[in-house]
């Protein structure tokens, strides 16, 4: 996507971050940005999985190069 002059991020549970840097560098993209979440969301109860949204979010936007004011 960079190649392409578009910015991306993939986001994915800590389960999962090994999987997503390994595929990244197996399709080339050993670069490719990785947000990470905690593991397991689905058990969480929801205020939980909004509280990881609402902390995550800015580091979201921060990681697509958007300027996060407070």
């Amino acid at each position: 996507m960079a190649s392409r002059g578009k910015t991306a991020v993939a986001v994915v549970t800590a389960e999962f971050e090994v999987l997503a840097h390994t595929m990244a560098a197996n399709a080339g993209r050993g670069g490719l940005r990785i947000l990470v979440l905690p593991y397991p969301l689905e058990t969480r109860p929801e205020s939980e999985v909004r509280a990881v949204a609402a902390t995550h979010w800015p580091m979201l936007l921060t990681t697509l190069g958007a300027r996060v004011d407070a």
